[in-house]
């Protein structure tokens, strides 16, 4: 099983996305804020990183630098967020993200993109709920 830390300082959207990759058989973890995020990635370890890039203090382009400083092995890191996905696609090119995806993705597009991350062929199942 796949492991996922989410980081996100909207706790109530983090938890919900957590619940949603739990449902699709991830195993989903949720820090809130960057702040100590690289406590549980370097301790747990974990296949993918959903990074929120707009959070006050550190922001997700400090977060990926300190996760490519640290050398944490090999994880993947997509940017999640609420904006636009040309500004995401710019931040994700230039700050080595493998890939991003915007907050109002649906659930379906939320596991494609998980799954492509990860390097699973098997396909989103139809029958997830928002």
């Amino acid at each position: 099983m796949s492991k996922i830390l989410i980081i996100d300082d909207d706790l109530d959207f983090g938890e919900l996305t957590r619940r949603r990759l739990s449902r699709m058989g991830f195993e989903a973890k949720l820090h809130a804020g960057a702040h100590g995020a690289m406590d549980p990635l370097l301790r747990d370890g974990f296949d993918l990183v959903i990074l929120d890039v707009k959070m006050p203090g550190l922001d997700g382009t400090d977060v990926i630098k300190m996760i490519r400083t640290l050398r944490t092995g090999h994880v993947c890191v997509m940017f999640y967020s609420s904006s636009d996905s040309t500004e995401l696609r710019r931040l994700a090119d230039a700050h080595g993200a493998q890939g991003y995806l915007t907050k109002t993705a649906t659930m379906t597009e939320l596991e494609f993109r998980v799954r492509a991350l990860l390097g699973e062929a098997r396909a989103p199942r139809k029958d997830l709920t928002r």
